[in-house]
């Protein structure tokens, strides 16, 4: 009886190392597998720019061509005082992308969120003037994309503006201009196109496959062309889920801001495998609150801490072969897909909109294996 548990544990062992190797092995890059479709990108930090991370490295040169600093071109990191300015990480940023001749984009120039207080209000807290606001703008995008002029591909210059029925979200930029998104809009790409010529100018959101948002942001774009400002892109944001949205709507957008002469991005892409939030992106902070952190509310919103289910990694790897298929068909339209990320213990689901949870939402798993989808996506074009 003891030979025979041995002798199944031994083949449980040889039958994990076989799946663990042939996802380690896939033959293949996704960068020249689309080379003639679109760029493939992710974001990435600066443990990986700055050599800490060799296995992550390894998989970024040989699967991607494309790079965004996830959080090391924001406001709050580059700016996070009035008087004081960080440019090291960002410039470890750019830096990197010169050397291994990848596509750069920059994240983000105006944004509700990570931005600082200050550039609202004085320091006795009173709120900056119309003229002061506007000033403070075009100092900082000329500060910050004028020191990158010619070494950035394209800016993420206004991200997240636009509300779920097509409205101008009242936060931060907008709330300062008494509610006024367009004028804050406006304002930015006028900035962004003076001190970053170059580079292509993107306006990125999420949940744009939803109609009334995505009324929103065309309603934007076409008083922006109106008015003479100069805007090239939309990035679509990917934070979708395994059910949501549909693919009609992912094309429906795709083919609704092609129309409008704007170069596509599919940006930001995970899929999340976890309750609630598999039914696509969820935003807000109630569920941070301490009562979802119990153990009852646990056990449902986090039920995957010991590894993935078959089932479900079949889900997400069909999930991951369905979008690639769309974004294919549709490669004339689309300049670049851009993942969130590269390995699964790195992404920023495992803590939001519910903190610590294990979540699997990207193409490679904590072990820096392939998951078997990066198998079907490299034979797509084919």
């Amino acid at each position: 009886m003891k030979r025979l548990k041995y002798l199944s544990i031994i083949a449980s062992l040889l039958v994990i190392s076989s799946c663990e190797q042939s996802s380690k092995e896939v033959s293949g890059s996704l960068k020249d597998c689309y080379k003639d479709s679109f760029l493939i990108g992710t974001c990435v930090d600066n443990h990986l720019v700055n050599g800490r991370c060799p296995e992550d490295e390894e998989i970024l040169l040989r699967h991607f061509n494309a790079i965004t600093a996830e959080n090391d071109m924001k406001t709050e990191s580059i700016h996070p005082k009035p008087d004081v300015w960080n440019f090291k990480r960002s410039d470890e940023f750019v830096q990197f992308g010169l050397d291994n001749d990848m596509w750069k984009l920059g994240h983000a120039l105006v944004w509700h969120n990570q931005t600082p207080s200050f550039f609202w209000f004085h320091e006795d807290g009173t709120p900056k003037t119309k003229p002061e606001l506007i000033e403070t703008m075009r100092s900082y995008i000329e500060t910050v994309a004028g020191r990158y002029a010619g070494k950035i591909d394209a800016w993420d210059v206004v991200i997240e503006i636009i509300g779920e029925q097509g409205e101008y979200r009242n936060l931060g930029w907008v709330k300062a201009f008494d509610g006024d998104g367009y004028e804050v809009v406006k304002n930015a790409f006028t900035f962004a196109s003076q001190y970053a010529p170059e580079a292509e100018l993107y306006y990125s959101d999420f949940n744009v496959w939803r109609r009334s948002h995505l009324d929103g942001i065309v309603a934007m774009v076409k008083r922006l062309k109106k008015d003479g400002v100069r805007i090239d892109g939309v990035g679509i944001q990917g934070h979708w889920g395994l059910n949501y949205p549909s693919a009609q709507d992912i094309e429906h957008a795709i083919d609704t801001l092609s129309s409008l002469g704007l170069k596509i991005s599919i940006s930001e892409l995970d899929i999340d495998v976890l309750p609630l939030t598999k039914e696509g992106q969820v935003i807000g902070k109630c569920l941070q609150e301490a009562q979802f952190q119990l153990e009852e509310f646990k056990a449902y919103l986090d039920p995957y801490r010991d590894g993935l289910p078959q089932d479900v990694a079949k889900e997400l790897d069909a999930r991951y072969e369905e979008l690639f298929r769309i974004f294919y068909k549709h490669r004339s339209q689309i300049e670049r897909v851009s993942f969130w990320g590269l390995t699964d213990e790195k992404s920023w689901k495992n803590g939001y909109p519910i903190p610590n949870r294990t979540n699997y939402p990207l193409l490679f798993n904590r072990d820096h294996s392939a998951k078997p989808a990066l198998k079907a996506l490299l034979t797509i074009p084919e």
